[in-house]
């Protein structure tokens, strides 16, 4: 039986394996680029997330100066061409303004992980132009005032039921949290250690769990109503921006593109980047053991 199994599990890899090298042979001739995107914490703790941070660290302190060179290095290692970063696409020349001042020694550098990571990797790397690739949300339009809005949503609370309502709002404290624990544990880590956390595929997976939650659940399908998945739709059509911005900022089969992200966007990013024939994505984990 055990002989059985094992033939079985060695023809599926087998099958896998061959399906993939078929793909591959396929488009052998399409040209892409490496492509590493790192997901942050923001070290500046803007408070715009729904979990408001409560510890926020010294980045400038000789400790985590010394752990900052110790992740620019890491980095340094997948030498980019290009460096993309969470800074609206349409502020392009602010951008261009601050990183040129800076360059140039005019500009004293803030705590933004911006500044931090990307402008010092840039300079170091000889990189004359740094790329905004974060866009707007576009949400899902529809007639209801916000009054009405709050109405629909009630309704759509007393119709799930009171266990069904606790039990939401337990996951979504579960989640709440986890992100306490990971609020603590950034004070606690180097920032290469605490890096390597927030960028592993399980935890990336995991994190976009919270967005398929409690309101998302909300609508009537047989009366065409879809309440929570038209209300999150803010959230995807703003990643699928972003990388249509990461999309267009390459030069396929030349660059090598690292994109500094905030660490909610990657299970969206990577699933795209994955996805595209203009990229071979690259984990975090990889880069350190090069």
């Amino acid at each position: 039986m055990k002989s059985r199994i094992l033939l079985i599990i060695l023809f599926i890899t087998t099958s896998l394996f061959a399906q993939k090298a078929q793909i591959d042979e396929h488009f052998k001739n399409i040209k892409s680029s490496d492509l590493l995107i790192l997901g942050s914490f923001h070290f500046a703790n803007p408070k715009l997330d729904s979990y408001k941070p409560k510890h926020t660290i010294n980045i400038f302190s000789e400790k985590r100066q010394k752990e900052l060179r110790e992740l620019l290095n890491v980095i340094k290692k997948y030498a980019p061409t290009k460096i993309g970063v969470e800074w609206t696409a349409s502020r392009q020349q602010k951008l261009d303004s601050l990183y040129n001042a800076y360059l140039d020694g005019k500009y004293t550098l803030g705590s933004n992980e911006i500044f931090q990571i990307a402008f010092k990797l840039g300079k170091e790397l000889g990189h004359k132009k740094l790329y905004a690739v974060n866009g707007p949300s576009r949400s899902f339009k529809n007639d209801l005032t916000e009054k009405e809005y709050k109405v629909k949503k009630n309704y759509y609370i007393q119709k799930a039921g009171s266990e069904i309502f606790k039990r939401e709002m337990n996951i979504n404290d579960t989640f709440f949290d986890l992100y306490k624990k990971g609020d603590k544990l950034k004070m606690e880590m180097s920032l290469l250690d605490y890096f390597k956390i927030m960028n592993n595929p399980d935890v990336v997976s995991n994190s976009h769990g919270h967005y398929l939650i409690g309101e998302f659940k909300m609508g009537e399908a047989e009366k065409g109503d879809y309440f929570g998945a038209d209300n999150a739709i803010w959230w995807y059509s703003r990643n699928l921006r972003i990388f249509q911005n990461i999309l267009n900022m390459n030069k396929a089969g030349e660059d090598r593109v690292f994109v500094l992200m905030g660490a909610g966007h990657l299970p969206i990013l990577n699933f795209l980047a994955k996805s595209s024939v203009d990229y071979n994505l690259k984990s975090f984990e990889e880069i350190i053991k090069q």
